[in-house]
């Protein structure tokens, strides 16, 4: 590995790591706090929201199945596919839980309340992807729309290093004890942890290899990076009910915050 190479991976796991310590602030700051029932539902609801968007791509997966080798590749078929499949088995472990503490079933509208496109997609309709009821939500998307538009699939290469937050919040969570709720959440946590940091963190790897050739490719991927981290940690802190206030956010943006331990993986 070159010397540049080596130096990018260390600063764009560096900017993960950070704004993965504060997605994991963010869960402790909830849970610092007493809260009802009724609070831990709308929490899993707003969690299921960012879960159970990608329902929405069926269309796309569809009308790529009768493209398959004929302008739609193969394996990014397989790949949406999976994602599909990963973030719906997301939704309804999080949906069982939610089902539990209202002690009934959910309605339709109950499901997909919080419904947000956390990925964009030229396809996907701005009206379709926004919710009124999740600002920092809609904001991430139209953040993702604005850096689609300037780079193209380069833009989405950064967004995969960010799936997840770099899991410090599902992490944090999975580690949760002490009564039947938490215990339940942090069980759901986990197994979406697994995913999210296959998603996400572990890309950084292929990126460095594919795009960071000058220290200005690192400077533009760092300065993408950290707008994309910003914006998540603000997302995860709305689904929280905003726990930590802008005061504290804006010290993390400054990197005020020991980084997290983000579990390694071999260089793909």
């Amino acid at each position: 590995m070159t010397t540049l190479a080596a130096r990018a991976e260390a600063e764009l796991n560096e900017i993960i790591a950070r704004y993965a310590a504060g997605e994991a602030e963010v869960v402790r700051a909830y849970f610092d706090q007493p809260h009802t029932a009724a609070e831990h539902a709308e929490l899993v609801l707003r969690q299921m929201g960012r879960e159970v968007f990608l329902l929405d791509w069926l269309d796309d997966a569809a009308r790529g199945a009768g493209d398959l080798e004929r302008g739609v590749e193969r394996h990014a078929f397989v790949a949406l596919l999976e994602q599909i499949a990963d973030e719906t088995r997301h939704y309804a472990a999080l949906a069982d839980l939610a089902e539990w503490l209202l002690g009934r079933p959910l309605t339709h509208e109950e499901a997909f309340e919080y419904k947000v496109h956390a990925m964009y997609a030229p396809s996907q309709p701005a009206e379709r992807a926004h919710n009124p009821k999740l600002p920092e939500a809609n904001a991430m998307h139209d953040l993702l729309h604005h850096y689609d538009d300037e780079y193209g699939s380069y833009a989405e290469d950064v967004r995969r290093m960010t799936e997840g937050g770099g899991g410090g919040s599902f992490l944090q969570a999975s580690q949760l004890s002490g009564d039947p709720f938490r215990e339940r959440f942090a069980a759901a946590m986990g197994r979406i942890a697994s995913d999210e940091l296959d998603h996400g963190v572990r890309h950084v790897h292929a990126f460095v290899a594919q795009h960071i050739r000058t220290e200005d490719d690192l400077a533009r991927a760092a300065g993408v990076l950290r707008e994309y981290m910003a914006q998540h940690l603000r997302v995860r802190n709305e689904i929280y009910g905003n726990p930590i206030g802008p005061e504290r956010l804006a010290a993390i943006d400054r990197g005020e915050i020991e980084a997290w331990a983000i579990p390694a993986a071999a260089p793909a």
